[in-house]
């Protein structure tokens, strides 16, 4: 009876503690704003907004797409007017550029404005991603068999883990000045790098001002 008891014990010990590895991996999300200016301009006088396409990463291969619409809905949730995103894919093709080629010239910067009608572009960039997936190692414990304690390798298990670092900045493609920028980073399961991106350009655009919605 001991002993089925002394197994019992065991058991719940490691379910337990596989339990409260999963619930911290649950609990792993943490995000930061490294750096974010205030608007040097009244964004309200500076509609529409023109988006540049963000490049993929060889990890993170939907990362340009995602960080593009994460960007779209938090400008959008704020009231800003913005360009159609196949405008922003025509004007690169026609311009034969791309958009981290635009991205580095203030001259190019303010032709793919003016090709879109916008005063204002946004250039979010996926700066840095790193991923590491789950795995499931083993570990020695000391369990009660037989009447006596002895050592069993247990399987252990390890939650995978990804981290990123976003730049957004607005550019006055006018003037070719930075009228806006914030930088942060992120850090979760490896599983939810899609949400981690999201929360991400939204904690990021918090700092943005809501302009006062147009009439239909």
């Amino acid at each position: 009876m001991l002993t089925a008891f002394a197994h019992r014990g065991a058991w719940l010990i490691l379910l337990i503690s596989w339990g409260s590895l999963i619930l911290a991996a649950g609990c792993l999300t943490r995000l930061a704003v490294d750096r974010s200016m205030r608007p040097a301009v009244d964004l309200n006088d500076y509609q529409p907004v023109a988006i540049l396409p963000p490049a993929d990463w060889p990890a993170f291969p939907d990362a340009g797409a995602l960080l593009r619409t994460a960007s779209r809905e938090a400008l959008k949730a704020k009231n800003f007017s913005l360009t159609e995103p196949e405008k922003a894919e025509q004007a690169l093709q026609a311009m034969n550029l791309s958009a981290a080629e635009i991205s580095r010239d203030a001259a190019l910067q303010r032709r793919f404005g003016k090709s879109l009608q916008a005063r204002i572009i946004l250039v979010p960039i996926l700066l840095d991603f790193r991923s590491q997936r789950s795995y499931i190692s083993s570990s020695t414990t000391q369990v009660w068999h037989d009447g006596s304690y002895e050592y069993q390798s247990l399987p252990t298990y390890h939650q995978g883990v990804c981290e990123m670092k976003i730049s957004l900045k607005m550019i006055d493609v006018e003037k070719g000045t930075v009228v806006w920028a914030a930088e942060g980073r992120g850090r979760g399961p490896s599983g939810s790098k899609e949400e981690i991106l999201r929360r991400l350009v939204m904690d990021l655009t918090d700092g943005l001002p809501f302009l006062p919605k147009k009439r239909e």
